[in-house]
């Protein structure tokens, strides 16, 4: 069959195929991907590895071909997409390329995509961008080299829910671990291929990926009829000036080499209280996102306590009240909870609890949120406070031109002889290859410490990310509107471009290693 056709046809025979993040439809493409693979039959090595504790059931998907050298290349990507909510009423059609294309046509869209849909050069649907036409590249690659190995390892990664949490690629670690050891493997690129822009006809593409941490804030205020408003404390007041002070901060982005990642980003805030009466609600919480190059879990927990405390000292100021609040670390409550009977038997309780609503449907920060609350409900910790932590995922930033050596810039430099492309530094969108590696001075107790889910319902292998380190570009098909209803990707990009450009780079692997 020509080449570009079977891109194609993988491509279509996957956006058929509903794999909705955080659902176990995404066991669907695991079980397609997995079909394909056990297909070559020839020189392929593969199977699925399941997610740890994952309730519905999903697995990591993986193909190997054996080199004769020890380097090797990774085709990495992820299986998931996002929902259909952005489709509306055309939702049923999601899934069906030609059909959506026609209903599109009469649906209000913008001239760009009116003129894309007349070009016929791109093809619509859920997945067709992100990422399913990357997947399709690879796996055609894949396919032609496990035909006729050459010097050099090829490992094709397939992960779920990137959308959601990584819990795939965080389950993936030990066995890249793993096999790194056993094989005696030098990981030498990863190529992940995600869906790119452009500028100016620059294809843009990734060295790097953002970093991102989940800092959660509960504060517990003094509960007062309201006519009694300057003896209590309104934990509201105090949280709405964090979250004033903070959202979309540019002095709190970070910063790397004139690149600046979004200012932090507030999620969610409310109070606890399940119905309305007149006293003041006792506590409030909230959650943020948090962008970072540099900046450690230490610095951002850094920076939330300064604030915290300099909108407890205007909102009392405010209020006329006069007050102590303490600001702790969730580290810092549980070291002063740990002394109190009974308490390691009472956490681990609460540890099985919260995991199970994890597993009913419930996310990450809220389970945080009320993990802490448990807490100080032990405690009986009845004065006003506030407790700051993390909740996952946590994202590591990782820059792969501080991973990679001289040879790292040579594939980039051979890739620019048949990819009209610009590399900069770090993806700002999150992306699972934040788990590619780790800074060699990069310290995870703080982290630990301060995530009541640690270790319980949420892991992360620092061993297998210190070992591994494998440099990676973000470098995928010419796509749009992701996660839109109008979601496209150009088709000679995805199966002619994208394609050559992955021979490219297991040609010079296979010359220059």
């Amino acid at each position: 069959m020509d080449r570009e056709k079977r891109v194609l046809e993988l491509l279509h025979q996957m956006i058929a195929i509903n794999s909705e993040t955080a659902t176990e439809k995404e066991q669907a493409m695991e079980v397609y991907l997995l079909h394909v693979l056990s297909g070559i039959k020839k020189n392929v090595w593969c199977g699925s590895l399941p997610v740890r504790n994952d309730s519905l059931g999903r697995s990591v998907v993986y193909g190997f071909i054996e080199g004769k050298r020890a380097d090797t290349l990774v085709f990495m990507n992820h299986h998931d997409v996002v929902g259909c909510e952005a489709y509306g009423k055309l939702a049923p059609y999601a899934f069906s390329p030609e059909i959506l294309a026609e209903k599109l046509r009469h649906s209000e869209i913008d001239l760009e995509t009116e003129a894309d849909l007349d070009s016929c050069e791109w093809l619509f649907g859920r997945g067709a961008c992100d990422m399913k036409g990357g997947i399709a590249a690879q796996m055609t690659v894949f396919e032609e080299y496990a035909a006729h190995p050459g010097n050099v390892n090829l490992l094709f990664l397939s992960v779920p829910d990137e959308e959601s949490y990584s819990a795939g690629m965080r389950s993936a670690l030990p066995f890249l671990q793993q096999l790194q050891k056993e094989r005696k493997l030098r990981y030498r690129l990863l190529v992940n291929c995600e869906p790119n822009h452009k500028e100016q006809d620059n294809l843009i593409a990734y060295t790097g990926s953002v970093g991102k941490i989940l800092p959660v804030i509960l504060v517990q205020g003094k509960v007062v009829h309201i006519s009694k408003y300057a003896e209590g404390i309104n934990p509201l007041g105090i949280l709405a000036r964090v979250v004033s002070r903070t959202e979309g901060n540019w002095n709190l982005a970070d910063q790397c080499e004139g690149e600046s990642t979004p200012p932090p980003s507030w999620m969610y805030l409310r109070d606890a209280k399940k119905n309305y009466d007149f006293s003041l609600p006792w506590r409030a919480s909230a959650y943020a996102n948090f962008l970072t190059f540099k900046k450690t879990p230490e610095a951002v927990l850094r920076i939330l306590k300064k604030e915290t405390q300099t909108s407890i000292k205007s909102a009392l100021a405010q209020a006329r009240v006069q007050y102590e609040v303490p600001v702790l670390s969730y580290g810092e409550l549980l070291n002063k909870a740990k002394h109190i009977p009974g308490f390691f038997t009472f956490y681990n309780t609460l540890q099985y609890i919260e995991t199970e609503k994890l597993k009913q449907g419930g996310n990450y920060p809220s389970v945080t949120i009320d993990l802490m609350a448990q807490i100080l409900d032990f405690m009986e910790e009845r004065e006003p406070v506030v407790i700051i932590g993390f909740a996952p995922p946590y994202y590591p930033a990782v820059d792969s031109r501080s991973m990679g050596d001289k040879s790292f810039y040579s594939v980039l430099q051979a890739v620019t002889t048949c990819l009209t492309v610009r590399f900069d530094q770090y993806f700002t969108g999150v992306s699972d290859c934040s788990y590619c590696g780790l800074d060699s001075t990069m310290d995870g107790t703080v982290c630990q410490d301060n995530m009541p889910l640690w270790g319980t319902a949420y892991q992360l292998d620092w061993q297998a990310l210190s070992d591994i380190r494998v440099p990676f570009i973000l470098l995928g098909p010419w796509g749009k509107d992701l996660h839109c209803r109008t979601e496209r990707v150009h088709i000679s990009s995805v199966s002619r471009v994208l394609p050559g450009v992955l021979r490219k780079i297991l040609a010079y692997l296979e010359k220059n290693y």
